[in-house]
């Protein structure tokens, strides 16, 4: 009888290995996935996003709409402002002129559909925000 419930607890426990080991197979790299230059050049628009910051807490859906537009002359234009873009693997950084540097990190990347998460640095304010844009391609 030891032996038979000794062989259903490895059976068990094997069973909840292979679980976890296929669960850990997603496509989805929190580290980030690589594009290239001609991935990102164009008009992509915010579908989704959360954000958290010091001032307004928690929330979601402020960014709904707007456009980003990455040119290939390495401009940019978000939220109504212009910027220089920078594309290392993984993270587009737009750097501007007004004390904000926002770093994207591209984390699945899906025919005409970018997730990423994201981090704004407000320069002259000592002062910070993140969280998560899902674009589309228009």
């Amino acid at each position: 009888m030891k032996m038979k419930k000794l062989k259903n607890v490895w059976l068990f426990l094997s069973f909840i290995l292979m679980v976890a080991g296929m669960a850990s197979c997603s496509t989805d790299d929190p580290t980030g996935v690589d594009v290239s230059r001609d991935d990102i050049i164009g008009n992509w628009q915010v579908t989704a996003n959360d954000y958290e910051n010091v001032v307004e807490g928690e929330g979601s859906g402020n960014y709904v709409g707007q456009k980003l537009v990455v040119k290939d002359d390495g401009t940019a234009t978000f939220f109504g402002k212009q910027y220089t873009w920078k594309l290392d693997g993984k993270t587009l950084t737009l750097s501007g002129t007004h004390n904000m540097r926002i770093e994207v990190r591209i984390l699945n990347y899906e025919g005409d559909v970018i997730e990423a998460a994201y981090t704004c640095y407000f320069l002259s304010e000592d002062y910070e925000d993140s969280g998560h844009f899902t674009f589309k391609r228009v």
